[in-house]
């Protein structure tokens, strides 16, 4: 790809986006010093915001939010790259990204990209109520496109239903996607806006209950990713893009990556929990209380922001399960990129101890 090409990024005002924009905008690399990078996003004052921070390396483009596909579509056809961190279940939106980039294909005879961002709950098992032999994914070894499918057909679930569009949608209309899958996403985000990682909710969740809880035995095993690790990533899959035309990405059905670097058991996180709020005199023990699947969908869940008058009972258990499921990724796609994350068992312990006093602070 040229010098020249144009990145829209989705999502700078987000824990992942902002965290994404800094790490670019801090790079050393001539290929990204070239052109601003066009920032879509909601609101002329936090757009303002954005230029007084960053002059000149930023271009906002106001919409009206993830429903104006107009001027997605619009946007997006001014753009070579997207970068896509927005709301990982707006099918809507990421088609319309999707739309613009290939019309710019057509308008230039260039390879168009689309980085979109998703979780690694897409993958994940459901224990107790349909407990199968765990799995560890590896990204280059294993179909983590087939194995979604399969999983689709049986339960669609609105991440992953995204995703797959995104993919299916690139090979229709001949634009390369490159799916980053996350697991649990810790530390303070480097961004202008939101800094505080959606794990937090979880904690102010316990605080709310009054000690710290798990769901089941805890012995679900999930991986984490420190955010300015993850946006390391982002920053490198750009500059293969930019300098060597991306030719050493996968793309498509086999264009799906993790960007795990630690791994922790549900008890292990809930004790850390635990050890934090203990340690700042929040909660009275240490002690974390297992809860049955049915007891986490009455004490748990509505602190999570899932009220029962909205969702179905099936929909609020399958929110509980989760936080007893298993999640096994290993990033090697990532890591022959030259990704080396460096954030480790000391941040993810400090994160929490730091959540907590953000907490704190936030009560005033």
């Amino acid at each position: 790809m040229t010098s020249d090409a144009k990145i829209l990024l989705t999502g700078a005002t987000g824990f992942i986006g902002g965290s994404v924009l800094t790490a670019l905008l801090q790079s050393s690399a001539s290929s990204l010093q070239s052109g601003p990078i066009t920032c879509l996003m909601r609101g002329a004052d936090r757009a303002a915001l954005l230029t007084s921070a960053y002059g000149e390396r930023v271009k906002p483009a106001v919409y009206g939010g993830l429903d104006d596909l107009e001027t997605t579509t619009a946007v997006a056809a001014q753009h070579d790259v997207v970068i896509n961190t927005t709301l990982g279940y707006h099918s809507a939106s990421t088609k319309a990204l999707l739309r613009g980039l290939a019309q710019r294909k057509a308008q230039t005879g260039r390879d168009v990209w689309m980085i979109h961002t998703s979780g690694t709950s897409n993958i994940g098992d459901k224990p107790i109520t349909k407990p199968v032999g765990v799995r560890e994914f590896d990204d280059l070894a294993d179909d983590v496109y087939a194995h979604e499918k399969v999983l689709e057909a049986a339960e669609p679930y609105a991440q992953r239903t995204t995703e797959l569009g995104v993919i299916d949608t690139g090979l229709e209309l001949g634009v390369k996607t490159l799916v980053i899958m996350s697991p649990i996403i810790y530390g303070n985000g480097t961004g202008l806006f939101n800094r505080v990682s959606i794990h937090t909710g979880y904690m102010k969740a316990m605080l709310q209950i009054g000690h710290a809880v798990v769901v089941g035995d805890g012995t679900g095993l999930w991986d984490h990713v420190h955010i300015e690790d993850l946006a390391d990533l982002y920053r490198l899959v750009v500059l293969d893009i930019l300098e060597r035309q991306g030719k050493t990405l996968p793309t498509g059905k086999k264009g799906i990556i993790f960007s795990a670097n630690g791994r922790h058991s549900w008890l292990e996180y809930s004790q850390l929990v635990a050890d934090a709020c203990y340690e700042r005199g929040l909660i009275l023990e240490k002690k974390v209380t297992h809860l049955s699947l049915e007891e986490a969908v009455a004490t748990l869940i509505p602190h999570l922001g899932f009220a029962k008058e909205v969702f179905a009972e099936e929909d609020l258990k399958s929110a509980a399960e989760m936080f007893s499921s298993n999640e096994r990724t290993v990033a090697t796609i990532a890591r022959n990129l030259g990704w080396n994350p460096v954030k480790g068992d000391e941040a993810w312990a400090q994160a929490f101890r730091d959540d907590v006093d953000t907490i704190i602070k936030s009560k005033g």
